[in-house]
């Protein structure tokens, strides 16, 4: 049974008059004998808007209150008491935060976030399983042009072997192109060239093959692709590549030893100190 009993014209005047103190609580809604009073959620209406969306805002907060304590009753009805008791719950969930946030803020102050280059090199070569590529790699230099530029002076740049005439094929790019875009200092999947071309990559080794060079057009573009280095799926990552997730490992490794060591080190002292007493053999 469900009783909502709004009673405007006094909420207007409490509103209005927000210092007077009333001595009697105004019902909002009563839902299996509990009650909500206008007292208990007149703090989330803002001062600053209209009476009518204050009395909606109102309402909403009524009526989510209502199917609240609805779901509530059903469920202390279907709920034995065991189920019920949720104290230890809390209590644990309460612990384990605590915890976790004292963990959390001990890493902050103590862990030593500085990886040399040592580091990372070793454990690349000690755990080469750890590093296979999952999809080809490229390095690469991406061209656009609007279709009517005439193009004819970069192509004979873009067509030579000569890797000492690319910086002139760069120059005419960054003069005559509509995107030019250097992927050459990092490794990037294969799939972020193709997400920019209108045709589909799905083979570096193919790339290779065909001397490392892309041209394709559609109505509006032409686009050239050249490929200055590769590696492909299920060959070892370049050390370049794999340097962020080695750094995320033994960053992790160093978080766990640190909180280990703290574990250890809290546990034996409370021994030392005879906090610990253990009573079962």
């Amino acid at each position: 049974m469900q009783k909502i009993r709004y009673t405007i014209f006094f909420f207007i005047l409490l509103l209005s008059f927000s210092c007077k103190k009333n001595e009697e609580k105004t019902e909002l809604a009563d839902v299996y004998g509990k009650k909500l009073y206008l007292e208990d959620i007149q703090d989330i209406i803002p001062g600053s808007i209209s009476k009518e969306d204050s009395l909606m805002i109102l309402r909403n907060k009524v009526n989510l209150w209502i199917r609240k304590q609805t779901l509530l009753n059903r469920a202390e009805l279907n709920l034995n008491e065991e189920q019920k008791d949720i104290d230890y719950i809390v209590e644990e969930y309460k612990e384990s935060l605590l915890i976790e946030k004292y963990k959390q803020e001990y890493i902050k102050q103590n862990l030593d976030t500085n990886i040399t280059e040592i580091e990372i090199e070793k454990y690349y070569n000690d755990y080469p399983e750890s590093f296979i590529l999952n999809n080809d790699i490229v390095k690469a230099y991406y061209f656009k042009f609007k279709t009517e530029k005439n193009t004819a002076d970069f192509r004979q740049y873009f067509l030579s072997e000569d890797t000492s005439e690319v910086k002139q094929m760069i120059k005419i790019a960054e003069n005559k192109a509509e995107d030019f875009i250097d992927f050459t200092d990092k490794w990037i999947d294969l799939s972020v060239i193709s997400n920019l071309l209108p045709v589909s990559l799905n083979s570096a080794e193919i790339i290779v093959n065909q001397n490392k060079r892309i041209q394709t057009r559609d109505k509006d573009y032409v686009y050239f692709v050249l490929f200055t280095d590769s590696r492909l799926k299920g060959e070892k990552m370049p050390l370049e590549f794999a340097k962020n997730k080695i750094k995320v490992i033994l960053l992790n490794k160093r978080k766990t030893n640190l909180i280990n060591n703290l574990e250890s080190k809290i546990y034996n002292n409370a021994v030392k100190n005879g906090r610990i007493k253990i009573y079962v053999e």
